[in-house]
Formats: structure tokens, sequence, C-alpha cells
């Protein structure tokens, strides 16, 4: 886990700004250009928090994560306050930004290997379809099984009322 007291070492953000850029489906060059796409913006946003959180300042950030010269760091602000807003509303987001941040000196290797063991975003979207699928088997099946017990109440009424 990365330690807030301690800034994170250039190589551990770089295996970061590797594994987001693999997770999103782009590369490096994209994340730190100017593409709007939103999977390039995600990854620039899962490097931003990262590093944010682990002791850098905004126009450090800002300089690691550009082309530029000197990047601009009201960039990265917004970027960190979007992080704030997706990891709170996307459950895939969020799941990967929890993997992310388990990196750390001893596992740098092993996670820059795996690419940060992030879940991509087609196996995401499968097990959303599945998920729902799912649940709208669950409802269907609940609904059934309301209307069954509803006509073994009848039933057991109309059986007592024989009797």
């Amino acid at each position: 886990m990365i330690q807030e007291d301690k800034k994170v070492s250039e190589g551990i953000a770089l295996a970061v700004l590797k594994a987001s850029a693999k997770f999103c489906k782009t590369t490096i060059a994209e994340v730190r250009g100017k593409s709007r796409k939103r999977f390039v913006v995600e990854a620039r946003q899962l490097s931003t928090a990262i590093l944010k959180e682990g002791g850098w300042g905004y126009q450090e950030i800002a300089d690691f994560l550009t082309y530029e010269k000197s990047g601009n760091h009201t960039n990265p602000l917004h970027w960190y306050k979007m992080h704030q807003r997706d990891v709170q509303t996307y459950n895939y987001y969020r799941c990967n930004f929890m993997q992310l941040k388990s990196i750390n000196t001893d596992t740098v290797d092993e996670f820059e290997h795996f690419d940060g063991k992030l879940i991509s975003v087609d196996m995401y979207n499968s097990l959303e379809s599945r998920y729902f699928n799912l649940k709208s088997e669950y409802d269907s099946l609940k609904k059934e099984n309301s209307q069954i017990k509803l006509s073994a109440n009848k039933l057991k009424s109309q059986i007592s009322s024989l009797c």
C-alpha cells in the first residue's frame, strides 16, 4: 500500500502510468498527450490520484504526465476532482484504483509484470452484462414465487372452506 507520508518514487510512478495506460487500452504517449478520449482521460485520472495521494504536488504531476516542458498544474487538479467523482460512480474504476494503490517498492516488479492486475474493460462489461441477466432472472423468479404463494393461499382458503 502506498504510504502517504512517503513520496512515491518516479519508478513507481512510471509503473502506475504503464499499468493505467495498458488497462485503458492506450499508450503512455497518448496519456501524456492532449487526447480527450474517455479511457485516455481515465488513465490520467488514475495516475494523478495515485501520485497525489503518494505525496506529489500538482505541478510535479503536470510535469510527469505531459510532454510540455512545464505542465499546467490546474490540469491534474481537474483530473483529481474527476477521479473523486468516478471512484464514487463506477465500480470498475474504483476496483482499478484500489489495485493501483497496492503498489509499493517491494512489489513494483511484479506489479509492472502483471500490468497492475487490472480488470479489463471487456471483462467488466461482460461481468456487468452477466449481473444484469442474473438480476433479471432473479426478479422473474421472485415474481413467480409470489404468484405461487398467492395461489397456494387461495387453495388453502378453498380447502378450509370445504372442511
